[in-house]
């Protein structure tokens, strides 16, 4: 009977000692990014590369935050990264408390770094300032967004048209720019 009493506590303590090492002491792998939320994933029988209704949510640091959402998105590994092409896509930045909204048909998203091309009927809405063109670069690296190709932006004072336009996500600094240097941008004020 005292070996009986012996053996089951000494099971006990091998049991408590290996709990104790799984609770605390094991490595838990730690996630790239910060929080991510993916609601309603449904993976196509098709293709298992691809998921429907998409959401990220991304902290980037303390004051930027960016959420990004797509109807359909496959998963592109290439070069050794891994890319999600997205269509009927949807960003939000959240930068200092300013809101930039931005739209397209087509993007390709970075999963390691978020950066993210918006391709195709771009749309940027910032305030009361409305942005199109075909093409839309975020990068959170360079903290740049470059915006190219038919940009048109349409304001409270006036209408512009250009080939490129860069915001620094740091200095909010603009440059409006066309890509032949003997072309002008064009301005037409509201009166």
């Amino acid at each position: 009977m005292k070996r009986i009493i012996q053996f089951t506590l000494l099971i006990i303590i091998f049991v408590l000692i290996y709990l104790f090492y799984v609770i605390y002491l094991k490595d838990k792998e730690k996630p790239k990014i910060s929080k991510e939320n993916l609601n309603s994933i449904e993976l196509s029988q098709n293709n298992n590369n691809s998921i429907q209704n998409l959401e990220y949510e991304i902290n980037i640091d303390e004051k930027n935050y960016y959420k990004i959402i797509s109807e359909s998105s496959e998963i592109i590994n290439e070069e050794s990264m891994e890319l999600l092409k997205m269509s009927n896509v949807e960003g939000v930045f959240i930068n200092d408390n300013s809101r930039i909204l931005i739209t397209s048909d087509n993007a390709i998203y970075n999963i390691i770094n978020h950066k993210t091309n918006f391709k195709e009927n771009v749309k940027i809405k910032y305030l009361e300032n409305v942005i199109t063109g075909e093409n839309l670069i975020l990068d959170f690296e360079e903290k740049k967004i470059t915006i190219s190709d038919n940009i048109k932006y349409d304001g409270l004072d006036g209408m512009l048209f250009a080939d490129k336009i860069k915001i620094d996500l740091v200095s909010k600094n603009i440059n409006i720019l066309m890509d032949k240097p003997n072309e002008e941008v064009i301005v037409n004020l509201k009166k």
